[in-house]
């Protein structure tokens, strides 16, 4: 019923400027929480995307409590295709974003943080790597810059990239890092996919992990298609999140498709749990190197064993139990 409502524009909160036409050839999907900062540059070089013929704007906001839904309002004053939602409650980024993911009519949707800054040039050259191959997703490199967010604006890629094709998407995303916002992927493969994991609090691993499972084809630029400015208050300082995150991404995709994966495939997969679980084992105990977790993380890497659910399980309340961590509000409603 929900994903129906937001299909129709309506869940409530939502501001829409016109009728959609259906010939929309990329949805951008923000999530927005308190960026007001770096706003003005962002949108400076997402409306300006070169080479699109109709492109579809949506701003999830999560409850801002700056001017950032004022200043979207004012710099999307008069251009077609914007979409609005004003939630109603604060419920975390991956909830945000599949929001957006679901009011989608593009034949691509690419996402971004309200503070990633799109090179000009970077969303045509995708799709047109995308129809080349047959992709259904494309990745490249992103920069952090440490610039004024105004400084790279209007900053295009160069056109000597290079890039890699593989047909199979998931060994691909599980070998390489595929977890920076600014992705473009096909929207049936990526709606098909639920978009981000609910449960999961950030959606940067859960995504590429489900749209590979499903999708025909990865493309990897060897180019920075997102521009990280100055940053001044970011969850990526918060490791215990991110190995939090990583750990229960690869944990829930293990749990809801791990017997409709090739054994390898799922192998790989428990190993990202086990390593996530070490990462934060290796920061936070007195002596990790005597420690279970420890020689699950060495046989996962040297054997490549099936999951040991009895471990993770284990490894899962423990990252339940930090009191540091930001959970999905509301995730259950969403699924």
């Amino acid at each position: 019923m929900l994903r129906r409502q937001l299909r129709a524009g309506l869940y409530l909160g939502t501001t829409m400027t016109e009728n959609r036409p259906e010939n929309i050839d990329v949805s951008f999907v923000m999530t927005v929480y308190n960026k007001e900062y770096y706003l003005p540059a962002v949108l400076t070089a997402l409306l300006n995307q070169q080479g699109l013929a109709n492109p579809e704007f949506i701003f999830v906001d999560d409850l801002s409590k700056d001017r950032s839904v004022e200043i979207i309002e004012e710099m999307t004053k008069g251009i077609k295709n914007v979409t609005i939602l004003k939630k109603e409650q604060n419920e975390g980024i991956s909830i945000s974003i599949n929001r957006g993911i679901f009011l989608a009519r593009g034949e691509w949707v690419r996402m971004l943080d309200s503070d990633d800054i799109l090179p000009l040039n970077s969303t045509g050259k995708m799709i047109e790597l995308a129809n080349k191959h047959g992709a259904d997703m494309v990745y490249g490199t992103f920069c952090k810059t440490g610039k004024e967010p105004m400084d790279i604006a209007r900053e295009s890629i160069p056109d000597d990239f290079t890039y890699t094709y593989r047909g199979d998407a998931l060994p691909a995303v599980l070998a390489g890092r595929f977890t920076r916002m600014g992705q473009l992927i096909r929207r049936k493969v990526l709606q098909e996919a639920g978009g981000a994991d609910a449960r999961v609090f950030i959606q940067d691993e859960s995504i590429p992990l489900r749209a590979a499972r499903l999708a025909n084809g990865i493309i990897k630029m060897q180019a920075d298609v997102v521009l990280v400015p100055k940053e001044t208050n970011n969850l990526s300082k918060n490791t215990h999140q991110l190995d939090n995150d990583r750990f229960f991404a690869h944990y829930y995709f293990l749990k809801d498709y791990g017997d409709k994966l090739d054994k390898k495939i799922a192998a790989e997969v428990y190993l990202k749990a086990v390593s996530a679980n070490w990462k934060y084992v290796k920061k936070n105990l007195r002596h990790p190197y005597f420690t279970r977790d420890f020689w699950r993380y060495l046989a996962a890497k040297l054997f490549h064993p099936q999951a040991d659910w009895a471990f993770l399980d284990i490894a899962a309340a423990r990252f339940e139990s930090l009191p540091d961590v930001l959970r999905s509000k509301g995730a259950a409603a969403f699924a």
